[in-house]
């Protein structure tokens, strides 16, 4: 579950940076693939 908190912070921060609405926790995790979430995950280390 770490490695979706850090994702999903790592989200936030760029939707901050340009200037976009962020969707909460929940639907980051249900909208997204896993490779989505690999990717990101790996962004966030």
């Amino acid at each position: 579950m770490e490695m979706y908190q850090k994702a999903y912070d790592h989200y936030k921060t760029m939707c901050e940076k340009y200037g976009m609405e962020s969707m909460n926790f929940h639907h980051f995790i249900k909208q997204l693939t896993e490779e989505q979430l690999t990717e990101f995950s790996k962004c966030a280390s």
